[in-house]
């Protein structure tokens, strides 16, 4: 198991776009050989096991594999430096108020599709520049898919915290 990289690892090309089901798969067979249970004799099971859930986390999310794409390509990415388009950070603003001014899930599903689309185009965008060598925007691309990551991931919260709460269905069990 000493791949030089994650997508060596679960037998992918080196590449944005991955079969995630296939990824899905190795990681479940790389899970069950190299499970601490199974290696009782084997004292690095334990890392090795953590190294193929990092690897998978990373890979699976489009923001951390185009980080990690550029991290392969040595492009050094200064994480205090931010995003200067204002175009873009508003939109976002937008999107943040209305998800905080929201708790009906249709909406939820509505910012979500929004951002989803948002996050598509800023995946191709990376894509392309990551294709042409243009690093300048490959990186300001994978900045902005954390962003939309980052809302997504609020989004989800705030559905699943919602589902949690109601309760319509309380008649059915009187």
């Amino acid at each position: 198991m000493s791949d030089a990289h994650f997508f060596a690892l679960f037998g992918l090309p080196v590449d944005f776009n991955i079969d995630k089901q296939a990824l899905k798969q190795a990681h479940l067979a790389l899970q069950k050989q190299h499970h601490p249970d199974r290696n009782t004799a084997n004292h690095g099971s334990n890392q090795q096991a953590s190294l193929i859930n990092h690897a998978y986390q990373t890979l699976l999310a489009d923001d951390s594999r185009a980080d990690y794409l550029l991290q392969l390509s040595g492009v050094v990415v200064d994480a205090s430096e931010s995003i200067a388009d204002w175009e873009f950070l508003d939109s976002m603003m937008q999107l943040r108020i209305e998800l905080d001014d929201t708790s009906d899930n249709g909406e939820l599903a509505q910012i979500a599709q929004q951002v989803g689309l948002i996050n598509q185009a800023q995946a191709q965008r990376f894509i392309e520049a990551y294709g042409n060598q243009n690093w300048s925007q490959a990186i300001d691309a994978s900045k902005k898919l954390q962003f939309t990551a980052r809302l997504l991931d609020d989004i989800a919260n705030k559905t699943s915290e919602n589902l949690a709460k109601d309760n319509t269905d309380d008649e059915l069990y009187v």
